[in-house]
């Protein structure tokens, strides 16, 4: 089998677009990455992550709706249609990708993300491996109490796109990923109490201390619930699990219900490679 046959046309976005429509379009679709469109020359792509790290750690006062997408693409990484999906895996994790496509070097034709990856190793390599085998062990945390200028801070200096919530009792009751601050931005932004408000404001607001970023807790973002996998299950199982619910990662618990780490698309990535 070869990428061509597990890769999906693009979402594209046009170049003259800002941060805040790429937003809204990546919550709209349930999408993480969309490719930038200069007059039907593909010139870049911009992904949900891109977007996360840049969104909180930029400091000028621009607000989103005068930030260009172009200003934080970066360039697409072209294979051959005809590459198989294990050296594709190999491809991405060497150059620190999540994505591959295949075209001319100014269209792009098709694109293969992790996801597909993810499908691919749930039809196709049942019972290669556990979940144990191929899961991250170390996994960040913070408490529903926490401000969300410090949730944001960590996630930032550990550069995850995602966080687990523990209440006081030291039990996981959630967990806050960039979509979900991303869904926040663009609620405050249409806010009648936030009418005056711009999103520079807003996304300052943060990481600030004195604003909205210590008013607001880890519970008011978080998702609430987890979504696991015992850490014996068949990775292929781990991979259905992570697709019937559109997410890019898993809580692994162990033999006693504790929590063990975290099961990535990315870690899935590593697994197809080493096959």
């Amino acid at each position: 089998m070869t990428i061509a046959e597990i890769s999906n046309k693009p979402i594209s976005i046009i170049k003259n677009s800002t941060i805040s429509d790429a937003i809204k379009m990546l919550l709209n679709t349930k999408i993480s990455r969309l490719i930038v469109n200069d007059g039907g020359k593909h010139i870049g792509i911009i992904t949900e992550k891109d977007i996360g790290l840049f969104l909180f750690s930029e400091t000028t006062k621009r607000g989103l709706e005068e930030i260009p997408v172009t200003e934080i693409m970066k360039p697409i990484e072209f294979v051959e249609e005809d590459t198989d999906p294990k050296n594709a895996a190999k491809i991405m994790i060497e150059k620190g990708i999540s994505s591959l496509c295949t075209g001319d070097k100014q269209e792009v034709k098709a694109i293969v993300t992790k996801s597909d990856f993810v499908k691919y190793f749930a039809r196709r390599l049942l019972e290669k491996n556990k979940v144990v085998d191929f899961m991250t062990h170390d996994y960040e945390f913070t408490h529903t109490a926490a401000p969300l200028y410090k949730v944001v801070r960590k996630m930032l200096e550990k550069k995850i796109s995602r966080i687990i919530v523990k209440n006081q009792q030291e039990e996981p009751v959630g967990i806050i990923s960039f979509r979900d601050l991303f869904r926040v931005s663009i609620e405050l932004g249409s806010e009648d109490d936030f009418s005056g408000t711009n999103f520079d404001n807003v996304r300052r607001g943060f990481l600030s201390e004195e604003g909205f970023g210590d008013i607001s807790l880890a519970r008011d973002v978080m998702t609430k619930g987890l979504i696991t996998i015992k850490f014996n299950e068949d990775l292929a199982e781990a991979c259905n699990v992570l697709l019937e619910n559109n997410v890019s990662g898993l809580v692994v618990l162990d033999g006693n219900g504790s929590i063990a780490g975290i099961i990535s698309k990315s870690d899935v990535a590593k697994a197809l490679a080493s096959q």
